[in-house]
């Protein structure tokens, strides 16, 4: 057996969504000029932990959220109808109680809160 990776912030590294799991791993992507990104065909959302811990947070609260766009069918740029605020608010609202009941200690390390 091969000893864990070692990881900078300790959280859980699933997403839960309902449906499929996203494996979160750490690793730096200064070479890709990015601070995380998440591969859908993968289930893989990769951030990079030489970031501070407030802007990790965020950072993965961002990937987190680009998840939760594909899961409500918002995911595609080029596909993404017209929304109107009240729309798009109530739909944000659901994502984030969705994801947060499905990793409650995954937002708490986000939230920063007991």
């Amino acid at each position: 057996m091969s000893p864990a990776k070692k990881v900078k912030y300790v959280h859980p590294l699933i997403v839960h969504t309902g449906i499929k799991e996203f494996t979160i791993v750490q690793r730096a992507l200064t070479k890709d000029n990015l601070y995380g990104c998440v591969e859908f065909h993968k289930a893989l959302l990769t951030i990079d932990p030489n970031q501070s811990l407030v802007d990790y947070r965020g950072t993965l609260l961002h990937e987190i959220c680009h998840i939760g766009w594909e899961l409500f069918g918002l995911g595609d740029d080029d596909e993404m109808p017209s929304l109107g605020n009240e729309y798009l608010t109530t739909v944000t609202a659901n994502m984030v109680q969705l994801l947060c009941s499905l990793n409650p200690e995954l937002f708490r390390f986000i939230f920063d809160y007991e």
